[in-house]
């Protein structure tokens, strides 16, 4: 979605809407370029080193391994 920096002034709350419900991102525009971008947070999660080191390489291993980590 896009929206200009007078949109956004004046509509902050539906602007932010789809953001805000993890939808997607805003493309903040002004004059029809892009200023910026608001994006929901994503969570992320950290691990050791070690831990790391032992996870699998093919990618739906790596998800497993994730998964189970996190118990």
């Amino acid at each position: 979605m896009k929206a200009t920096l007078t949109d956004l002034h004046r509509r902050t709350k539906d602007v932010m809407r789809p953001v805000l419900a993890g939808q997607g991102k805003v493309t903040i525009t002004e004059f029809g370029e892009d200023k910026a971008t608001i994006s929901p947070v994503v969570e992320s999660e950290t691990i050791s080193a070690e831990d790391f080191r032992r996870l699998p390489f093919r990618d739906e291993d790596i998800v497993a391994a994730i998964k189970d980590f996190r118990g």
